[in-house]
């Protein structure tokens, strides 16, 4: 009797340890499905950024330094003049690509007026 019991327990084990790693490699399946669905979304990547310190206006510009300074923002006592777009955080200053953009479309329909 003490055997079939032994026996009988060991079955029920077995059945238990199958049943939980069925159930354990089950919801490893669904997690990574779940992420590989988060890993298509992008955000931002590298090639479309949308704000620019003056070195990367200054590429994308394609003007010399000596340009690039007529153009940055100039502080005159309290007040900032720019004739260029920009956003301030902290002491730096960044260029947003879409107001560049625009800025340069202004600008140019201003020239040839």
């Amino acid at each position: 009797m003490r055997q079939i019991t032994i026996s009988l327990s060991l079955i029920i084990l077995g059945v238990c340890i199958f049943a939980g790693a069925w159930m354990v490699s089950s919801a490893i399946n669904n997690s990574a499905s779940f992420q590989k669905g988060l890993e298509q979304v992008n955000v931002n990547t590298k090639s479309e950024e949308q704000l620019m310190g003056h070195l990367e206006l200054k590429e994308y510009l394609g003007v010399s330094g000596k340009q690039l300074e007529k153009i940055l923002p100039k502080k005159d006592g309290n007040v900032t003049k720019s004739k260029i777009p920009y956003i301030k955080i902290g002491y730096e200053y960044y260029f947003l690509v879409k107001a560049i953009d625009k800025w340069l479309t202004e600008t140019e329909a201003e020239t040839f007026r």
